[in-house]
């Protein structure tokens, strides 16, 4: 199989893969093609399986950068929080280019994955997501099966404890952030703010360059506050709409068309009210979206 054949076959899956296990956007980006610009100095022909020998160059990358990225994350300013991957809305216009998958991929699952070490991902994402067999894994990380049966069972535990479900397409969490979107919008904060949980939660992201909360706040009472407080400055007016984020309605926060925030959400299943917020303020995991208008 030749290089260009290659790319046109296993590019989506890649991508998938890296983003999965980074979180970024660009960083996903940059590994794919590295992996096919290093694929034009070896010699394809002589490669008798391309998928796995891809994935393997793949997820070997990404472990990498995993395993650097821990080390980054700990000196981070406040949380951090994964890179949106836009996508096209029913109910809003996307001003930037969708990058294709071949599924989507949950905001939350890409947080809660945040939990497990550069290990535990890789062999969590590659069992659970993609179906990849133990000797498989073991082969790419190089871990005997068992051992890779052992982080897969520590990893599962991992997400069971922060509430890892399989998320189905939800049209009531549509229809939730929706209204809550028409709410601010209208400069109706009370109806906003009675839509979501007492037990609220909302994180933010500023990565040091934007003003953003060190630490999750949580509670109705301080969530409101924060919220009354953003109105007060007239953010909400300058620009608030529904997009399409990691294949789930999330809302976009703009000033004079440049990205301010974006807003993904969770729904408590039980009162079917906005029970996380997380606000992704860092202006390098936006501008993406609108380096190509």
């Amino acid at each position: 199989m030749n290089v260009e054949l290659a790319y046109q076959t296993y590019r989506k899956l890649l991508f998938s893969i890296a983003y999965r296990l980074l979180g970024t956007v660009t960083e996903a980006e940059d590994v794919v093609q590295d992996v096919f610009v290093s694929l034009h100095a070896a010699d394809p022909d002589s490669i008798d399986n391309m998928k796995a020998f891809l994935g393997r160059s793949v997820t070997n990358r990404c472990l990498n950068i995993l395993q650097s990225a821990s080390r980054r994350k700990e000196t981070y300013p406040g949380p951090w929080l994964p890179e949106p991957l836009y996508g096209d809305s029913g109910s809003g216009s996307e001003p930037g280019g969708r990058i294709e998958l071949e599924e989507d991929i949950g905001y939350a699952y890409l947080v809660m994955l945040e939990r497990l070490s550069p290990l535990e991902r890789v062999v969590f994402v590659l069992r659970e997501a993609y179906g990849y067999e133990y000797e498989e894994i073991g082969d790419m990380i190089d871990k005997s099966p068992d051992n890779c049966r052992k982080i897969l069972s520590r990893s599962r535990r991992k997400m069971s404890d922060a509430g890892y479900t399989e998320a189905l397409p939800d049209e009531r969490k549509q229809a939730i952030v929706l209204q809550f979107v028409a709410a601010l919008r209208q400069g109706n904060i009370p109806e906003a703010i009675n839509l979501l949980a007492d037990q609220v939660v909302i994180v933010t992201d500023g990565g040091g360059k934007v003003k953003s909360a060190l630490r999750p706040i949580a509670g109705i009472g301080r969530v409101g506050a924060f919220i009354r407080g953003i109105a007060a400055k007239e953010t909400f007016s300058h620009g608030v709409a529904p997009v399409s984020v990691n294949g789930e309605t999330a809302m976009a926060l703009t000033r004079i068309h440049l990205p301010q925030a974006v807003w993904c959400f969770e729904l408590d299943q039980a009162s079917g009210k906005i029970v996380k917020i997380y606000a992704v303020n860092n202006p390098d995991k936006l501008i993406r979206k609108y380096k190509n208008v």
